[in-house]
């Protein structure tokens, strides 16, 4: 139960919102209302609410590409949720002071592949589903995941509310595994952004300086391994390591995307010489 807790507790921390949700409906207002209310003190920062609906890859590489961004102690809420109402768990993943939740459908995962933390912890804090008087069966992220986020917030601790878990026993996607053996890779498509740069979920660095790089699948074209947008002719395609720390296939000043014809989730594969 999400018991009141006492005076002394540390200061309220900051809240990071990730979601589905988007903005033309009340969704987003109706939860951060609820956190307004129950950890008026707290600062809450959206990452982001424009997830592709149900797109807990998008919404995992936010997170994993985010958390490190935010105070030591925050708690970044991520609610993208397919499974809502159903008996999937909720849970937290503890990576040193930072508490992030989700529902336990995978998007905790990239998160977890690339903490580099030693002090790494699980918790099933399902048991929160049990603490409101009246809950929509559809809108967990308003009346179970926002009150549960305020109360961590104010100090609570998880092991108080759920059950430790091994991180390894959280669920996991295809996605979050990419696989890589000498002068061949296997990834997907996470995000495109604005400009069409298609994030990977292949780590920066995880392929050394490839040479002769080719994409073979799902379509075919010579990309330079660049360290900048400009190392590579206008108009030209290459791999290089973005901002949020992933590998990312981009054309200068044009979108990888149409010209390679990739869309989200899409399976990349890439060959060099190794």
């Amino acid at each position: 139960m999400l018991t009141a807790l006492k005076k002394e507790t540390p200061p309220p921390r900051c809240i990071g919102l990730i979601t589905d949700f988007g903005l033309a409906d009340p969704y987003v207002g109706q939860v951060k209302g609820v956190l307004a209310k129950k950890a008026p003190n707290c600062r809450v920062v959206d990452i982001s609410h424009d997830v592709v609906p149900f797109n807990v890859a998008q919404a995992g590489f936010f997170l994993a590409a985010s958390y490190e961004h935010f105070p030591e102690d925050a708690v970044i809420l991520s609610v993208v949720d397919p499974g809502v109402g159903t008996n999937r768990s909720i849970v937290c993943l503890k990576i040193d002071e930072r508490v992030l939740i989700a529902p336990d459908n995978g998007l905790l995962g990239l998160a977890l592949k690339n903490a580099w933390s030693a002090d790494i912890r699980a918790y099933d804090l399902s048991a929160a589903m049990d603490a409101p008087k009246k809950v929509s069966h559809t809108f967990h992220g308003r009346d179970i995941f926002a009150p549960l986020a305020a109360w961590l917030a104010l100090g609570g601790a998880p092991e108080g509310l759920g059950t430790e878990m091994d991180p390894t026993d959280l669920v996991s996607r295809k996605w979050n595994q990419p696989t890589i053996s000498p002068g061949r890779a296997t990834g997907h498509v996470l995000h495109i952004d604005r400009f069409g740069n298609c994030v990977l979920n292949l780590e920066a660095e995880s392929l050394g300086t490839p040479t002769k790089l080719q994409m073979v699948s799902p379509a075919g074209g010579e990309l330079a391994y660049a360290t900048t947008y400009s190392d590579m002719p206008e108009g030209a395609p290459g791999l290089l390591e973005g901002s949020q720390g992933f590998l990312e296939i981009a054309v200068n000043q044009r979108s990888a995307a149409r010209k390679f014809g990739l869309s989200m989730n899409d399976t990349i594969e890439l060959t060099w010489e190794a």
